[in-house]
């Protein structure tokens, strides 16, 4: 077989992978196929800057990132700190994700800093596991984990918690 076709085939292998993802996610059908569309265009023009460690790694970030992007466009972003969100976060014995509603978490994260905010986002607005969040950053899953326990503590820092 030759390298284009061992390609071609590991590269629809992949595409499916992520369509599948994608689905599971809540994307629609018609975005999803978007999205994979897409990203297989960006490996083409990137084709020669990818490597074999780094392609399936790029693929589901790329794909991913413009399914956040295209929900973002889609979802109201205008929220306040009320006494509402304030309250809920002084019950810091329970996870973020259950105590607030995905437009107050998408306020909180305004003043957090960038690399925090990004792996917050993926576990508490978009739903994904360490597993899935390490492979999209291409990071160790404790490095996740790490992470989202200082994105937490900043926004309690941020709204005069005791975490």
């Amino acid at each position: 077989m030759k390298k284009e076709d061992v390609l071609a085939s590991y590269l629809i292998k992949l595409g499916e992978e992520v369509f599948r993802l994608l689905l599971t996610k809540g994307a629609k059908k018609e975005d999803a196929e978007d999205i994979i569309q897409n990203s297989f265009y960006k490996v083409y023009l990137l084709l020669d800057d990818l490597t074999e460690n780094n392609i399936r790694p790029w693929f589901f970030r790329v794909s991913l990132n413009e399914y956040i992007d295209l929900k973002r466009k889609k979802e109201q972003q205008n929220i306040y700190l009320s006494e509402e969100i304030y309250s809920k976060l002084q019950r810091a014995d329970l996870e973020l994700d259950v105590i607030l509603n995905k437009n107050e978490i998408f306020y909180l994260l305004k003043d957090v800093k960038t690399e925090y905010k990004e792996i917050f986002f993926l576990k508490y607005y978009y739903d994904f596991t360490y597993e899935e969040i390490a492979i999209i950053l291409d990071i160790q899953k404790d490095s996740v984990k790490q992470k989202l326990y200082r994105a937490r503590k900043s926004i309690h820092s941020q709204i005069g918690g005791t975490h």
